[in-house]
């Protein structure tokens, strides 16, 4: 009795499992279709710790239109790929400056 119920729970997860990554396959194929996608490299200042950059990826994490991101410590930097019809470089610079660390454009980076 016990081998009969292990078959079909075996074949749920299977099926959900290929449900998930074909989901996936979605996503990163309208990401890649959108023209609206850009990326923007920032300079940050006033970072001191990797406490500091957690912060400023939450906060970023928390901004509609943000699609991917990383913020680098030590080195400074946030890559932040984003959707430009729902956000933008100088909103995504202001949510850095609201936690209280400044943000420039890398020049030949947007």
């Amino acid at each position: 009795m016990k081998k009969l119920l292990v078959v079909p729970v075996i074949a749920l997860f299977l099926i959900s499992f290929k449900a998930n990554a074909q989901s996936s396959k979605t996503e990163v194929l309208n990401k890649v279709a959108s023209k609206n996608v850009k990326t923007v490299t920032l300079k940050l200042t006033g970072i001191t710790c990797a406490g500091c950059s957690n912060a400023i990826y939450n906060a970023l994490n928390e901004v509609d239109g943000v699609l991917e991101h990383s913020v680098e410590y030590p080195g400074d930097i946030a890559v932040i790929e984003f959707d430009d019809s729902k956000t933008s470089v100088k909103a995504l610079k202001l949510v850095i400056e609201e936690k209280g660390f400044k943000a420039e454009v890398i020049k030949g980076k947007v």
